[in-house]
Order: C-alpha cells, then sequence, then structure tokens
C-alpha cells in the first residue's frame, strides 16, 4: 500500500492504564466528528491524522486536529517535563568568505564583544 494520509479518533478513559483502540476514518472531517460521538462516552478523545505506509510500517509524525476532554499529555506529543530543551538552544555563527572557501565559526550567543557594543 503507497503511503497515504489516515484520520483517527482513539478514546481515552481516567481508570484505564492504556488507551481503547484508535478508530479509523476516511477524511479529517468524519474523523472531527467521530471524535465528537466518543467524547460523549469517554473522559478523553484524541483527533488526529498521520502519513503512513502500513505495509511496510513507516509512520510519521502526528498532527494533532482536536482534542476533547481529558487527553494524556504523553498522547499530544507535549513533553509532560515541559518544553523541549531542544527548542531553547540557540547557536550563532560567523561566516568568513574568501577564495579558499566559507569558514564557520560558532559564536557564544550569550557573549557580548566589543564589537556588539559598537553596533549598538
Amino acid at each position: 500500500m503507497p503511503r497515504r494520509l489516515h484520520y483517527y479518533a482513539q478514546p481515552f478513559w481516567d481508570h484505564r492504564r492504556e488507551p481503547a483502540q484508535k478508530y479509523e476514518f476516511v477524511c479529517a472531517v468524519d474523523a472531527e466528528e467521530g471524535g465528537e460521538i466518543l467524547a460523549r462516552s469517554a473522559d478523553g478523545v484524541l483527533v488526529y491524522q498521520q502519513w503512513a505506509d502500513v505495509e511496510l510500517e513507516l509512520f510519521g509524525e502526528v498532527e494533532v486536529l482536536a482534542q476533547h476532554g481529558n487527553v494524556p499529555r504523553a498522547a499530544t506529543g507535549i513533553d509532560p517535563d515541559g518544553r523541549d530543551p531542544w527548542l531553547d538552544d540557540t547557536a550563532y555563527f560567523r561566516i568568513d568568505c574568501s577564495a579558499d572557501g566559507d569558514i564557520w565559526t560558532q559564536i557564544d550567543p550569550l557573549a557580548t564583544d566589543e564589537r556588539d557594543e559598537e553596533a549598538a
């Protein structure tokens, strides 16, 4: 089967350790409507889409379409410990162009030097 976009709604109950079986839908609208119906009996429902090639077992990133009620943070792809530290990582580079080629030098973003003060 070729790679295609799949649409799912997955219910959750607070008293269960494992999530319930996910339900697959034909399109995003059907998945969102199905999620609303499932939310009437579940503590929470996550509606999402995902690129996948089921035969090769290749799955892309999950994109959340809707969320109803109490859905575990881990299910939504949110880091339970807070913001991902890689998102806060900043690196600055200075590029020196010459006839021999470009030289990339990493610069500490928190360090200030005389050039920064002069530029201000």
